[in-house]
């Protein structure tokens, strides 16, 4: 039967791999640096069709423009704009880790998890991809 698949799960990386891969900000997405220094992302929200129908019927943008995909504003605490600002698609992860480590006195271990939890929530978002 089927009606109810598994959805595959999606290819994970090792360690070593992730962390020579480049992170690169998707260039669909507006960003801006806020007088503050911080940066504000503003990206479409990726809805499914069915999702999408019930946004458009209880939105009271719906009304305004029926065929604008639904938005999301994000903005970055002092951190996160930093290593979003690194995200140029020359550096691997891992020297981001090394830089940001460096920069702030950090080690590296706690430098990594938290770099690349960031980096997986940008990635679900949509709005960067690694290379």
């Amino acid at each position: 039967m089927g009606l109810l698949k598994k959805k595959k799960a999606p290819p994970t990386l090792t360690r070593e791999q992730a962390l020579n891969c480049r992170p690169v900000r998707n260039n669909v997405v507006n960003w801006q640096r806020l007088d503050s220094g911080l940066v504000q992302i503003e990206y479409v929200l990726n809805l499914k069709p069915f999702l999408l129908s019930i946004f458009e019927k209880f939105s009271s943008r719906s009304e305004q423009s029926p065929t604008q995909a639904p938005t999301r504003t994000l903005q970055l605490d002092e951190l996160g704009s930093q290593v979003w600002q690194m995200l140029d698609g020359t550096r691997t992860t891992a020297e981001l880790i090394e830089q940001f480590a460096e920069t702030h006195q950090v080690s590296i271990q706690e430098t990594e998890q938290s770099i690349t939890l960031f980096l997986r929530e940008l990635g679900k978002r949509g709005l960067i991809a690694l290379h």
